[in-house]
């Protein structure tokens, strides 16, 4: 199990970073409704790999960021795989 999660962290990694390991730059873009804790089993998350390289992600979050720390959005977003644009 242990080694597994290895795995998946490393190929989560990947997905940030260009061929030749360079950070991967992105435009994150966040909706999201101003007030009430976030439900993040009902929100949704788009990433897409533009042909220039450059990562796109649009989260669409079903509540406020109430409750929700920056690893907790971090890992929602990630669990999402990234598609070619």
């Amino acid at each position: 199990m242990k080694m597994m999660i290895r795995r998946l962290r490393r190929l989560e990694a990947l997905s940030t970073l260009t061929a030749d390991g360079r950070p991967r730059e992105t435009l994150r873009v966040v909706v999201r409704c101003v007030c009430g804790p976030s439900r993040l089993e009902t929100s949704k998350c788009t990433r897409m790999l533009g042909r220039n390289g450059l990562l796109i992600e649009v989260v669409e979050l079903d509540g406020g960021l109430e409750g929700l720390t920056d690893e907790d959005l971090a890992r929602f977003i990630t669990s999402f795989p990234v598609e070619a644009a």
